[in-house]
């Protein structure tokens, strides 16, 4: 699995529960459109506990390879996802793509909300 990890920022005209309502209730669906995406989890930052990087949330996408994901991006329904993007935050933010080494498996979450 590729794993593609983002920071996000919010505009300075919403507050973080606009942010996260927006992205929630409008973005999150538009993204959720990506061909091949396999999940999609967005993290919001309570506090920071050190170093220099700031961010208001981190996004997560997996896809089952680096092709799939080439394909995602080359879509029109990324291209739209893109295109929404400065309607609630920033466009500033910063992306990787990676893969997991799990040492310690987190604890199974709820059912997404978008599914």
């Amino acid at each position: 699995m590729i794993k593609v990890i983002g920071t996000a920022y919010r505009r300075p005209d919403f507050t973080q529960e606009q942010f996260f309502e927006y992205w929630r209730d409008v973005h999150g669906p538009i993204s959720a459109k990506a061909p091949g995406l396999r999940g999609y989890v967005v993290t919001e930052v309570l506090g920071k506990v050190m170093g220099d990087l700031e961010a208001d949330a981190f996004v997560e996408q997996w896809y089952d390879d680096i092709e799939s994901y080439q394909r995602a991006m080359d879509s029109p329904e990324v291209a739209e996802a893109w295109a929404d993007v400065p309607k609630y935050a920033l466009t500033t933010g910063s992306f990787w793509t990676s893969t997991e080494h799990v040492l310690i498996p987190p604890p199974r979450v709820a059912k997404g909300i978008l599914r």
